[in-house]
């Protein structure tokens, strides 16, 4: 039986690896991956060289546009600061503040839209010690918070709003130790909410833009400018996100935002290739 066994494993009919029938095998399967490899390969570039010869007949340009705008809401950024010995203290007397500075600043007036409050400082209160023989306090819990408020973008009456804030104990800013380059610095900035029309706009503006630039470059080619053929990449400018007021991130109801009261700029870029034709 032992012999049986072992004349059978080594049958080569049988494919065994110590015979020349399994060594035939593997060479042909080998020769299969070789010859599917080539194929792959010459696949690749017969669709590269049919894609260049169709780059050889289209333009591709980048159109652009801009539109400035009128500002549709202003937004105010004014801050309540509360200490206490404890921290229930604390967050007594910010609320208490909150609400002064929020009564003063709505009352005998149709400007303001929308008051939103949020904390942005929660913990030890600063202090610092200028000379030797000054007496380092104990450390007070303290409350910041930032009251931004939502008007109307009428600049005169945008004053009077900050002027009444600050008469119920508001502050312009908070004391901050990170600052960076882009950082929003007014308290008063004006944005653009109903912004689908204009954008629409500034698209169908870049759109048109793309075409004009193709039908030069076609002309200087002695050709025609055809129909589409893809649209790539394209995008609006606004300001940088995040955004950051005094140093601490901050969202706006809109992305579009600018710091002048007459103007938000809105800007579209689209790149597209068109066909050329004689």
């Amino acid at each position: 039986m032992l012999n049986q066994a072992l004349k059978r494993a080594g049958d080569p009919l049988r494919g065994s690896p110590s015979g020349s029938g399994w060594r035939w095998a593997t060479t042909e399967r080998k020769e299969k991956m070789k010859t599917g490899v080539m194929i792959a390969v010459l696949g690749s570039m017969l669709v590269l060289s049919v894609r260049a010869a169709d780059r050889e007949h289209t333009v591709s340009v980048t159109g652009k546009a801009e539109v400035k705008v009128k500002p549709d809401a202003a937004y105010i950024t004014l801050y309540a600061r509360a200490d206490g010995i404890l921290m229930v203290d604390a967050v007594k007397k910010a609320d208490k503040l909150v609400d002064e500075i929020t009564t003063a600043i709505t009352t005998e007036t149709n400007i303001v839209k929308g008051v939103a409050v949020i904390d942005v400082g929660l913990g030890e209160k600063k202090t610092e010690v200028w000379r030797s023989d000054q007496k380092e306090e104990a450390p007070r819990p303290e409350v910041a918070r930032r009251i931004q408020i939502t008007c109307k973008p009428e600049p005169s009456r945008l004053y009077e709003v900050i002027d009444k804030g600050l008469r119920a104990g508001a502050l312009m800013q908070i004391p901050s130790r990170t600052s960076y380059s882009d950082d929003i610095r007014s308290v008063v900035v004006y944005g653009l909410e109903q912004s689908s029309e204009v954008l629409e706009r500034v698209r169908k503006a870049a759109m048109d833009d793309a075409k004009s630039q193709a039908d030069k470059a076609a002309a200087l080619a002695g050709k025609k400018a055809g129909g589409v053929l893809t649209i790539g990449c394209s995008g609006s400018t606004h300001w940088n996100i995040p955004m950051r007021v005094m140093g601490m991130k901050t969202d706006y109801p809109t992305e579009h935002i600018g710091t002048s009261p007459t103007e938000i700029t809105l800007s579209h870029a689209v790149s597209v290739t068109y066909e050329l034709k004689d």
